[in-house]
């Protein structure tokens, strides 16, 4: 009788584990997009505005400073990357359907312009990590078919991953590097590298991030490969006070300050 026990509560639990571990590698659920941290870095703080001017009475040159350095990825990010921005950021407004090798695809039309485009991103969960590629086509002239623009990696906890962006369908090559983490610590950092093979700006990156430092609990650090030029942009993201580093247009390494309303000040 305690045999018989026994071998019954054997294959039950046998049953249990073999139905639980089935629905644990194939939960039939789709992978949670990364956040949009991982793709848009946030420039709100500094952009659009339009860089102050000198007054008779208060100047704006450090946080114009900041402004301009800011500009030129802030093109590179809404100009040249319009395409893969835009498909990524679609991709939070559809659902996705499973295929049948377990990838999960988000499929939907994006407006760009005067152009639509296709946008296929398929999410493969693999242990702890999602792998995903956007692939992305465009009918008429000009038109191409399934060109993977961006691909990467992310945590399936959503705290970290990266991307490569390619520059387009004419020119396949690498062009961007996306490397981010989100609320670990109370801080998130998204970082672009310049990875176009044998660029003269091969290796300059913008990193931005948020921490709990005081008085200054936001960042910028954008290093221009050419110039071998590393800038230090610090404020405070609800008093707008901030201080840039910038020894190749100031001459030393010291910071320069501004108050909450961009007036250059001597810094705390």
């Amino acid at each position: 009788m305690k045999k018989t026990l026994s071998v019954s509560i054997f294959l039950s639990l046998f049953l249990f584990f073999a139905i639980t571990g089935c629905r644990t590698s194939d939960s039939g659920e789709a992978p949670e997009l990364p956040p949009v941290s991982s793709f848009i870095m946030d420039f709100s703080d500094f952009l659009p505005d339009e860089p102050q001017k000198m007054t008779l009475d208060n100047t704006y040159l450090n946080r114009n400073q900041a402004i301009v350095h800011i500009a030129v990825w802030n093109i590179i990010t809404f100009v040249h990357m319009a395409v893969p921005v835009a498909t990524f950021m679609e991709a939070f407004n559809h659902k996705p359907t499973e295929q049948s090798d377990g990838s999960w695809l988000w499929s939907y039309d994006v407006q760009v312009g005067l152009s639509t485009y296709t946008a296929k991103l398929y999410g493969m969960t693999s242990g702890i990590e999602v792998e995903w590629r956007m692939y992305v086509s465009k009918t008429g002239a000009g038109g191409f078919s399934d060109f993977l623009w961006y691909s990467g990696t992310s945590h399936i906890a959503g705290v970290e991953g990266s991307w490569t962006i390619n520059k387009m369908p004419t020119e396949p090559v690498p062009y961007v590097g996306i490397e981010w983490s989100a609320n670990i610590n109370g801080a998130a950092v998204t970082t672009y590298t310049n990875i176009v093979p044998d660029g003269p700006e091969n290796g300059g990156y913008i990193s931005h991030g948020t921490t709990q430092s005081v008085p200054y609990n936001a960042f910028y650090h954008i290093y221009n490969k050419g110039l071998d030029n590393l800038v230090e942009i610090e404020w405070n993201r609800i008093t707008k006070a901030g201080r840039i580093r910038n020894p190749h247009h100031y001459g030393n390494s010291d910071f320069h300050c501004w108050n909450g309303m961009g007036v250059d000040i001597a810094c705390p």
